[in-house]
């Protein structure tokens, strides 16, 4: 199904979450409704035994909760302007770049993409302990939030800043995805723990995907005084993890053989259907007999009659087994293939190949092969020239993301509220081109200054959304100059926030 971007101004009160609760509770529950007022009693009626009674309950709490929880749900009066002069193919392209402040992106994206977004990946400011102050009001523009500290009386005060900060965000873009949708979020050890729980509480628990832990220097850092850090991680949660599927960036192998037998698992017996068993020994028969050599155990407890390289008869075979008896049906229920190729009998599974193998947690350099800091700085300075973003995280790192989500979607949207230097636009386009696929993005950057004794100052970038923009505009380029797919669409809309 198509999705229709955002083509023109979007204005006017985006419609606030409590408003959207309440229609939907009077839906669902229109008795606990009294002149046109919910009473609290009748709905902890219906309710039951979902109230929780006890005075103490488990609940991860922290100094600014309710004002943030507040502030996710208060509806917005900003709008999007367009603006075409910036903007690349603007009368053909489905991808949007919008300039400002991603709580403010977030809330009006709601009116035209609620639970059209089948991915999320963001980069968020980390929180390290001595630069992060989240201004009590909540209402001041993002960068007020990205400040200095001075004292570290005030350490205890980052953790609830930095979670007041994220809370809203989070309950905004959950409200995006699809019911098949996942978000992926970038995050260091110092808020890990603190933002899982987050998420637990607006995903829910049972929608934790994993934890990938990324290796993101081939050289450690000795920043921390007790270890060399060489790790970073990214938290999955899904929107409902019932409708998702398996994350993969693999298949299997055509031919693979993986043997039944696997030393030191519990003695079973394993029954073998008639014809199920390719033999690759002449027709013949075969008697029961003790087929154990070495570390392997196997008992074959039937005569088998071999004929056209197929067992006539139902047999069975007792070993320390790998399968279970209900995997056994399951491959020749699927006309896969069981191969024995000599005797004693060592019984193989042979795949066809071409099935979703499920992506390992461990994103290594030695496992995926995926990049790191270093290889994001070599990007970066292929493109500008120079290295003029630090911290940008690697093109192939977040393609193989997104392709580990949407390898059975055509066309998908994905969304990024942490833009930076656009790494998430450049990788949707990389990826389209590779597999043939028209996904779109959504990309939010704060126009956040640049400090002048920078590189990219230097160069002529003003604020960060310029540099997120130029990186799109130079990876068309360099695409089309290899061979980019013919009529990919290799642009978006330029949008800014404005107050009216």
């Amino acid at each position: 199904m198509m999705r229709r971007p955002i083509m023109q101004k979007v204005n006017g009160l985006t419609p606030g979450m409590i408003e959207q609760n309440i229609s939907k509770m009077r839906e669902m529950f229109p008795e606990v409704f009294t002149n046109s007022k919910l009473d609290k009693n009748k709905l902890m009626l219906l309710l039951g035994e979902s109230i929780e009674e006890d005075e103490e309950s488990y609940e991860f709490s922290w100094r600014g909760k309710k004002a943030a929880i507040r502030l996710g749900q208060e509806p917005t009066s900003k709008t999007l302007q367009p603006r075409i002069e910036k903007s690349i193919d603007w009368d053909r392209t489905n991808n949007i770049y919008i300039e400002g402040d991603n709580l403010d992106a977030l809330k009006i994206l709601q009116q035209s993409y609620q639970e059209k977004v089948k991915m999320i990946y963001i980069d968020p400011p980390y929180n390290t302990g001595m630069g992060f102050i989240f201004n009590d009001n909540f209402r001041e523009p993002i960068s007020s939030y990205k400040t200095s500290a001075s004292s570290s009386q005030l350490t205890g005060r980052f953790h609830s800043n930095w979670l007041s900060f994220m809370y809203p965000r989070l309950m905004l873009a959950r409200r995006l995805l699809t019911e098949d949708g996942m978000i992926f979020i970038s995050i260091n050890d110092k808020e890990l723990y603190n933002l899982k729980k987050v998420c637990d509480e607006i995903f829910g628990e049972e929608n934790f995907v994993t934890t990938l832990i990324w290796e993101k220097k081939k050289k450690p850092s000795f920043l921390d005084r007790n270890v060399g850090c060489v790790t970073e991680y990214i938290l999955v949660f899904s929107k409902n993890n019932e409708k998702s599927h398996a994350l993969s960036i693999e298949k299997t192998e055509e031919g693979k053989k993986y043997p039944f037998n696997n030393a030191g698992n519990t003695l079973r017996t394993l029954t073998f259907p008639e014809n199920a068993v390719t033999f690759r020994i002449p027709d013949t028969i075969v008697n029961a007999q003790d087929m154990s050599a070495g570390k392997i155990i196997t008992e074959l407890l039937d005569d088998v009659v071999i004929e056209n390289g197929r067992n006539k008869n139902t047999f069975r075979l007792k070993g320390e087994w790998r399968y279970s008896q209900e995997k056994v049906y399951e491959i020749v229920k699927n006309r896969e293939e069981i191969v024995i190729s000599k005797v004693p009998f060592r019984p193989n599974h042979v795949k066809r190949g071409g099935k979703v193998k499920k992506m390992r947690n461990l994103f290594s350099i030695a496992g995926y092969g995926f990049p790191t800091y270093e290889d994001a700085d070599k990007e970066i300075t292929d493109i500008f020239g120079k290295k003029i973003f630090d911290y940008s995280k690697p093109e192939r790192l977040i393609r193989g993301l997104i392709q580990s989500l949407l390898y059975n979607d055509n066309q998908a949207i994905v969304l990024d509220f942490f833009s930076g230097s656009g790494t998430t636009g450049e990788a949707v386009w990389r990826l389209n081109n590779e597999f043939g696929t028209n996904h779109q993005f959504i990309l939010v950057q704060l126009p956040e200054k640049i400090d002048s004794q920078s590189a990219a100052y230097h160069e002529g970038f003003q604020s960060i959304s310029e540099i997120g923009r130029e990186r799109l505009k130079r990876s068309k380029e360099r695409l089309f100059k290899q061979n980019s797919r013919p009529n990919q669409d290799l642009g978006f809309k330029f949008f800014h926030i404005d107050d009216n």
